[in-house]
């Protein structure tokens, strides 16, 4: 495999929760046939393999975790092709967005704010309440469990909240059909979109994110809220102040913290309101 290959890699600081011990080894292929190439090998000798995006949904444990963890930060290319857009799984959201700006392509500013790389953000059907990742996706190119690399249309795929529907296939590259725009329109809609965000959320602070699911018909959030939960803390983690879906670290806070608070949230809701809030953040290593 073209790329980097490294030993006992800690991924606390990589995840934006900054919690977390060491994968046991970390790969960072160079292009795609080099992630096919990981696949195989890890499969060959039976080493466990995940793929960190951005690091904005995952929960490491703080012992770490077992086997590879593999980084697709170098599949970072961006072309256009008419009102077409395909996008590497290592570009940001936030630089997809731009660029789409720039050239006046309009339809992903639903997805401002969320902090993922587009291979994990198409993965997990990333969204906000106006929209969802896989809306304007046309294809994807994908590194399937066997290690081949193939290209799916969307409709190949199942996709539900807070699910691509992709099982064992890592993303490399997605194509995305948007609509011709004034830049300027654009960007006003992406700039009402983030300072809704940024007055509702904890942007600013270490968190995974939204951690729980909205169950059928409610909130999580509000759900939690109701519950008493807000600012209720373990260790330095902490139900955020501002939104109770959020769990935000104070620099203190470690893996086991945040498994304490959210299994008193989830104890209190249930108990409260007879409803099971299920996680939308993984666990690694657990």
């Amino acid at each position: 495999m073209r790329g980097a290959v490294r030993e006992r890699v800690e991924l606390g600081p990589m995840m934006h929760l900054r919690i977390g011990g060491p994968a046991d080894w970390f790969l960072e292929p160079w292009a795609e046939d080099d992630v096919a190439l990981a696949v195989r090998a890890c499969r060959d000798v039976d080493v466990p393999l995940r793929v960190l995006g951005g690091g904005s949904n995952i929960v490491v444990a703080d012992a770490g975790v077992r086997g590879a963890v593999l980084h697709l930060g170098n599949l970072n290319r961006i072309v256009r092709d008419g009102n077409r857009i395909t996008v590497g799984a290592g570009v940001t959201l936030p630089s997809l967005l731009r660029a789409t700006k720039e050239v006046g392509l309009a339809g992903l500013e639903k997805l401002t704010g969320i902090p993922a790389l587009v291979g994990g953000a198409v993965a997990m059907n990333a969204g906000t309440r106006d929209g969802e990742t896989f809306e304007h996706l046309v294809s994807l190119t994908l590194a399937d469990s066997d290690g081949r690399l193939v290209v799916l249309g969307k409709e190949r795929f199942a996709p539900t909240y807070r699910d691509g529907g992709l099982r064992d296939s890592i993303v490399l590259q997605a194509t995305f059909e948007l609509q011709p725009d004034d830049p300027k329109a654009i960007f006003e809609r992406f700039s009402t979109s983030l300072r809704k965000r940024n007055a509702t959320q904890p942007v600013s602070q270490r968190s995974v994110g939204c951690v729980f699911r909205n169950p059928a018909g409610d909130a999580a959030g509000r759900l939690i809220e109701v519950a008493g939960c807000k600012t209720l803390r373990i260790g330095g983690i902490e139900v955020s102040g501002m939104h109770a879906n959020y769990f935000v670290n104070d620099g203190r806070g470690s893996a086991a913290d945040f498994l304490g608070l959210m299994n008193e949230v989830r104890r209190r809701v249930r108990d409260q309101f007879g409803v099971e809030l299920e996680p939308e953040v993984k666990f690694w290593g657990f």
